[in-house]
């Protein structure tokens, strides 16, 4: 689940990088954001699901570590001042939360371990939430500008609908407040704030994704994160 917190964070930064004006630098292009959150997908489609040992945690750390200096070097080298400071702003909880989560003895990593072999095996039946965020991204990439928040917000939002509807059914309440709380500390109330009216079930996003269990093009889409997706998904 920490997957799904990153990749918002992501998706906040690239929608205040597209709203806010052109980047800093003509060299620069958001394309880059998608290779940075497809750092993720190795992390997010381990074969051997999500991390429930301190060991395998340090190593997906790596992968966390490693998306969030791509992230910080395209805000370094494309973003004006102004969003430099918001994205500052947006970050802010995510890096906290990435340095407790990859902290031996935290709090944080102990209330994780505790919940991380039910949210294992609720992560083996979570491909059709990942199908659908596949399918969702490669709308996301395709819209217009002015576009791109609502479409994103509606990815979110089905996408985290899916997920936390599976972890409930599989690993109890305990274990969504766990996640609900992961997602208040890395993002506050920023989805809520940029993506309020735009629930999963809502006109707009009717309208706007394909419907549920569409087949992502994958390899064929004109979405850069969406080919690199299907790299480790086979989809």
């Amino acid at each position: 689940m920490y997957s799904l917190i990153l990749f918002s964070s992501f998706f906040l930064v690239n929608s205040f990088i597209s709203v806010s004006g052109s980047s800093s630098s003509h060299s620069c292009h958001l394309r880059e954001l998608d290779l940075c959150a497809a750092t993720l997908l190795v992390f997010t489609q381990n074969p051997s699901g999500i991390a429930t040992t301190g060991q395998e945690m340090n190593k997906q750390c790596g992968y966390l570590r490693e998306a969030d200096g791509c992230l910080r070097n395209f805000t370094r080298r494309c973003a004006t001042p102004l969003q430099r400071e918001l994205i500052g702003f947006i970050t802010e909880g995510g890096v906290k939360l990435l340095n407790e989560y990859c902290s031996p003895g935290t709090q944080l990593r102990q209330s994780y371990l505790k919940h991380a072999p039910c949210l294992n095996q609720a992560q083996r039946y979570q491909r059709m939430c990942v199908r659908d965020l596949q399918s969702a991204l490669e709308v996301v990439s395709s819209v217009e500008w002015d576009r791109r928040i609502p479409a994103g917000c509606c990815a979110y939002r089905r996408f985290q609908s899916c997920a936390v509807s599976l972890v409930e059914a599989k690993c109890g309440k305990e274990a969504v407040e766990f996640i609900n709380i992961l997602l208040r500390m890395a993002l506050s109330r920023l989805p809520d704030i940029i993506c309020v009216g735009y629930g999963p079930s809502t006109p707009e996003c009717r309208t706007i994704l394909p419907p549920l269990g569409t087949t992502p093009k994958g390899a064929r889409s004109n979405s850069v994160l969406s080919r690199l997706f299907s790299a480790y998904t086979g989809l």
